[in-house]
């Protein structure tokens, strides 16, 4: 019996006892429909159980299909159940411990490729240095599905063959829940129009450190562009509960303090759905790039500090959450943004 329809059922029978119980919204899965070759690529992971108290991230590797010609993509799909994290698609580069190789066959739908659950899905410099695709942090309940259509005559070029890895990263603890099971999809659109290639750029600021005995801290970061003429199309920011706003500035690349608010394109004040900004055509400085800013909050963790000062590198005994993927006892600030013509595929750590 599928979860909804087993929530469906509890709430019926509490209903016909007698119980003034609030009903919950039921989930219908999300649709996404398979796509031919003509049309694209597709992929889906099967479901899987994410127990109460359990935080799950596993990487799921494939490759693009052969063909003569490169796949030019110009429209994602992205589907999420609810409780999910987060979902980030990257092209694989150069193999520290992370190896595809080394996971487990898995069938994907629309192709076959294999999964790594847990363990070095975790470390994130295993993949320092693999260019950001596209992610999702929208799994809500009214809208499981993100959709995103790149601007006129721009898309994503893929190399037949090239290997991609799909990160998905679910929560079922005292930050976030996960109520049914998780399941993530991506569709890749084909694109038919003469193009402009997207880029892509993935940065992250890892000296973080948020502790009890501390004022707010906000932390910052900024990222050099290639030299050329070039036009943000998207861009969303990543953290924590204790994350209270992200911002993204342009940046001339020399200054040292932050850009005025005139030059502030991104604020998002929501860190387990933070907004996702697409359609937007901001101009970046030549020889310049962007600036970051990241503004938290210490909050007492549900589950106590022992776990917390477990991570601490210093040892400091003050409740520190500091760089790491776990949600419940570790922090994050990245930015996820998209440009265009694409000079590179950058990442900034």
């Amino acid at each position: 019996m599928r979860a909804s329809l087993a929530l469906g059922l509890a709430l019926g029978l509490a209903t016909a006892c007698g119980d003034n119980l609030s009903a919950e919204p039921e989930f219908e899965d999300w649709f996404l429909p398979e796509l031919s070759p003509g049309e694209g690529v597709w992929v889906r992971t099967p479901e899987f159980e994410v127990a109460s108290g359990a935080e799950i991230q596993d990487c799921y590797f494939f490759e693009i299909p052969a063909g003569a010609d490169p796949l030019w993509i110009d429209k994602f799909q992205l589907a999420l159940n609810p409780g999910s994290h987060h979902m980030n698609l990257f092209r694989v580069n150069t193999i520290v411990n992370l190896d595809p190789a080394n996971g487990e066959p898995i069938d994907l739908g629309g192709v076959q490729g294999t999964v790594i659950r847990g363990g070095e899905c975790w470390i994130a410099p295993n993949w320092a240095g693999w260019p950001m695709v596209v992610n999702s942090q929208q799994s809500t309940i009214e809208e499981p599905v993100y959709a995103w259509q790149l601007p006129d005559n721009v898309a994503m070029r893929f190399a037949p063959g090239e290997r991609m890895m799909l990160q998905v990263h679910y929560v079922n603890a005292t930050t976030q829940e996960t109520p049914f099971r998780g399941r993530a999809g991506v569709n890749f659109t084909r694109s038919s129009d003469d193009t402009v290639e997207m880029g892509s750029l993935f940065a992250t600021q890892q000296s973080i450190r948020i502790c009890r005995s501390t004022p707010p801290p906000v932390y910052s970061g900024t990222c050099t562009m290639p030299t050329g003429d070039h036009r943000v199309a998207a861009v969303n920011g990543h953290f924590h509960s204790r994350g209270q706003r992200f911002s993204v500035y342009s940046w001339d690349g020399v200054s040292t303090t932050r850009p005025p608010d005139v030059a502030r394109f991104y604020q998002s004040e929501r860190w387990a759905e933070p907004d996702m900004i697409n359609g937007i055509d901001v101009a970046l400085p030549n020889g310049g790039g962007i600036w970051w800013t990241c503004e938290f909050q210490w909050r007492e963790p549900e589950i106590g500090c022992a776990e917390v000062d477990a991570r601490d590198p210093q040892q400091a005994g003050d409740c520190c959450y500091t760089f790491g993927g776990k949600v419940e006892t570790s922090e994050h600030c990245n930015v996820f943004l998209f440009y265009h013509p694409k000079t590179q595929d950058i990442t900034c750590f």
